[in-house]
């Protein structure tokens, strides 16, 4: 007997990069067959956002100004039905089937949180041939972890271990921090070939940082490191051996499947 279809909720943080939420939400429209609702929190923008968000069909959360990435996600997260939650980054464009596929992932390896494979760059290539070339290659191929910028999550797993870390500024750290609690609490996670997404890569974060000037970089680390006693990537010993694996996995991912599961274009 099939699993029913969770009822899933895409939650989406825009502030301004009007031009990639537009093609973001027009992929969701175009390439999602299973049903979903759609939450966008948008974070004071000033080019033009709010305008174009309220011709989305879906529910949309108004801030005043930026609140950050951890807080606009958690407004999303408390506004949400879904037993499932995507948080998604403004900057991806999805592909034919992925969240079908995506739920069906989770259903049979029991994840706690789960993700597509991503093609990282400029988006000057057919998205759509080169997907369906890589998912023929790479349906079986999975790892251990998440792209932060696509993942979907079990209302449980927010249930259990609270939402995202809102003493986190802006962005940086929060991801990082809630899949660590995750696992830390018991839960799986799991990346898979079966779905590529395209991210174009820190699109806002990038004009954050060109235009915030209160080095919130910083706090963040200086945040992580009280919680966690230690950075995101550890010493030196821990970021070597973390690089050379990551090496290893991409090497054997091309060897193995053509692709590795997280690629640069060029």
């Amino acid at each position: 007997m099939k699993s029913p279809v969770p009822h899933v909720s895409l939650v989406i943080a825009v502030y301004n990069q009007i031009h990639y939420t537009r093609q973001c939400l027009e992929s969701i429209v175009h390439c999602t067959e299973a049903p979903y609702e759609l939450v966008l929190v948008d974070n004071g923008s000033t080019d033009g956002t709010d305008g174009f968000l309220s011709t989305v069909k879906g529910k949309v959360i108004t801030n005043d100004t930026n609140l950050g990435c951890a807080k606009a996600w958690n407004q999303g997260v408390r506004a949400s039905n879904g037993e499932v939650i995507a948080i998604l980054n403004n900057d991806i464009v999805v592909t034919p089937g992925w969240l079908t596929s995506l739920l069906r992932f989770m259903d049979q390896t029991g994840h706690g949180i789960v993700s597509p494979s991503a093609r990282e760059g400029p988006l000057d290539y057919d998205l759509g041939s080169y997907a369906k070339e890589f998912v023929r290659r790479c349906t079986s191929a999975t790892r251990p972890r998440v792209y932060g910028a696509c993942m979907l999550v079990r209302r449980a797993v927010f249930d259990r271990i609270g939402l995202f870390d809102e003493g986190f500024s802006y962005g940086g750290f929060e991801d990082t921090d809630f899949l660590w609690r995750a696992r830390q609490a018991g839960y799986t996670l799991g990346m898979t070939g079966s779905v590529l997404i395209h991210h174009f890569g820190t699109v806002t974060q990038d004009a954050i940082k060109r235009t915030e000037t209160r080095g919130y970089p910083d706090r963040n680390l200086a945040h992580f490191q009280r919680k966690w006693n230690r950075t995101a990537r550890g010493n030196w010993a821990q970021r070597r051996w973390d690089d050379l694996r990551n090496a290893w996995i991409n090497r054997y991912e091309r060897f193995r499947y053509g692709h590795a599961l997280v690629e640069k274009k060029g």
